[in-house]
């Protein structure tokens, strides 16, 4: 004779706080928990502060430097028949490697792609500043620049009738630098990257937005084993007179430490170049307030 089926267990849930009355469910139901809100989502970096040098180095020329929330890239370029072609060094240059196609036309693209017109390629938004250090013939890069330019003008500060538009994007030209060319013109896109001289001819800042020096010339060291007191106080003098005037400040050519870091953010410097992105972007979330997650 078969053994009579067990009855299924029914099981004993408490419902409430402790002392209030015991429900018996039947098998396999439950109490399911209350819904979730679905996490957040992680807000986009904000480096503002980080500056990538000859960024067409890096292995997505632009895109990691946008990603990690730069707010300043560089890029060396040289007018050759008519294009920009991008490299440090004439014999790096190849007809592929375009200004218009590692930098102008992916700006376009992100910019087009942002919700919010006004936002611009960063995806914290704030302003790009894109430094363009022309190698050689200033006048004749400007020249082929203005056109290429022309698409990315919703998108650009610049000078309309001597008066200063802002955008999400900022051009500004450094090295062989068309410095007259540009002042003389009552609607512009681009902007000039000054030098410490600059600043006892005191420039509008609406055509000379900041001022870049070699470390070395203008505080006396390279920061190899840091900032040194002497370093220091002229550091802090050309901080306080560049902005001042209204005007943002950058070095290059020097040590790339922590210590260098640190003494640049405490001071106040605005561009902390770097040619190893990933690495300052961490030590800069860390440790510069003017930057975000």
């Amino acid at each position: 004779m078969s053994p009579a089926p067990s009855k299924p267990r029914r099981r004993i849930v408490k419902a409430g706080l402790a002392g209030a009355a015991w429900m018996i469910l039947p098998p396999g139901l439950g109490i399911e928990p209350p819904p979730q809100s679905p996490p957040a989502p992680a807000a986009p970096p904000s480096i503002p502060t980080g500056h990538s040098h000859n960024d067409y180095y890096r292995r997505r020329p632009l895109h990691e430097a946008l990603d990690l929330g730069f707010g300043s890239i560089e890029v060396d370029v040289f007018p050759v028949d008519g294009d920009l072609l991008v490299g440090h060094h004439p014999a790096e240059l190849t007809p592929d490697r375009t200004l218009d196609r590692l930098y102008l036309e992916p700006l376009l693209a992100r910019c087009r792609a942002a919700k919010e017109p006004t936002t611009g390629p960063r995806p914290a938004g704030g302003r790009l500043t894109l430094l363009i250090d022309l190698k050689r013939d200033g006048e004749r890069a400007l020249e082929i620049l203005r056109p290429a330019l022309k698409p990315l003008k919703p998108w650009l500060r610049r000078i309309e009738g001597e008066r200063l538009i802002d955008g999400p994007i900022e051009i500004v030209l450094s090295g062989s630098r068309p410095m007259d060319a540009v002042a003389s013109e009552s609607n512009r896109l681009v902007f000039i990257d000054g030098r410490v001289e600059d600043l006892d001819r005191d420039p509008s800042p609406n055509l000379v937005p900041m001022i870049s020096s070699a470390m070395h010339s203008a505080l006396g060291t390279y920061g190899i084993t840091g900032l040194n007191d002497a370093a220091l106080a002229r550091l802090e003098a050309l901080v306080t007179r560049t902005h001042e005037q209204g005007r943002r400040l950058r070095f290059w050519g020097h040590l790339e430490s922590t210590k260098v870091w640190k003494g640049l953010v405490t001071a106040g410097v605005d561009h902390i170049g770097t040619d190893r992105p990933e690495l300052l972007a961490r030590w800069l979330r860390a440790n510069d307030p003017r930057c975000g997650p």
